[in-house]
């Protein structure tokens, strides 16, 4: 699977981490994500995490995501994929940067016209990222140039006639724009530009969000 290494070895190094509880890069709801280094590598490992059910659904959800790195091979926005070890393991390349929420570029950095291509050449390829909202899905690279990673929730738009599917990519693609609008204005949305304003529409889910968070926070100040 990758040169240099078996993939019944990095199972084995997998399992070992896991039940010695080392090398965690993070921790989540769905799972561990370790950080494997040797000579030849510097590898991201996704894990599920729960038991029984859970456990499954976390695993479906990476195999969703193996998916999803499949379409993406030649994006070039993202980590490289090495597949699934033991069909539940997600492989990644290790990306050198920051999380935009530790290295918030500037709304005027050439950053922002390279994140928009990217979104623009995904959606072309007929995936709908979703989460680009949460700051730490949009990486700022060493040279400067955005990465996108977890693609866990990330919409595929199936060929043919799928209504549901067909509605909820068309919803993804309106969270991708919003969130780049969002990050490249740093929440600020009267300072949108009129060419930028264009691929700003809030979501109805967005709508009920906004409504709740107003409404919780002027509850405290009364």
């Amino acid at each position: 699977m990758i040169k240099g290494l078996k993939e019944s070895s990095l199972k084995h190094w997998i399992e070992d981490s896991l039940h010695n509880n080392s090398h965690t890069l993070a921790a989540g709801y769905q799972g561990k994500t370790l950080l494997f280094e040797d000579e030849n590598n510097r590898l991201v490992i996704k894990t599920p995490h729960g038991r029984g059910l859970v456990k499954y659904i976390h695993t479906l959800m990476l195999r969703h995501e193996n998916r999803v790195y499949e379409i993406l091979e030649n994006f070039g926005g993202c980590p490289k994929c090495y597949g699934l070890v033991d069909n539940k393991y997600l492989v990644l390349e290790f990306i050198d940067g920051l999380p935009i929420r530790n290295k918030q570029p500037d709304s005027h950095d050439d950053y922002f016209v390279k994140l928009f291509d990217l979104i623009e050449n995904m959606h072309q390829l007929k995936v709908a990222h979703m989460d680009l909202k949460k700051k730490d899905n949009l990486l700022v690279t060493r040279n400067g140039k955005p990465c996108l990673i977890d693609f866990g929730t990330a919409i595929i738009k199936k060929p043919g006639f799928h209504p549901l599917n067909t509605f909820l990519y068309k919803l993804a693609k309106r969270f991708d724009y919003n969130a780049w609008i969002k990050h490249k204005y740093h929440n600020k949305m009267h300072n949108i530009s009129n060419h930028d304003s264009v691929y700003y529409q809030r979501t109805f889910i967005e709508k009920i969000s906004g409504s709740i968070k107003k409404s919780y926070k002027n509850m405290f100040r009364s």
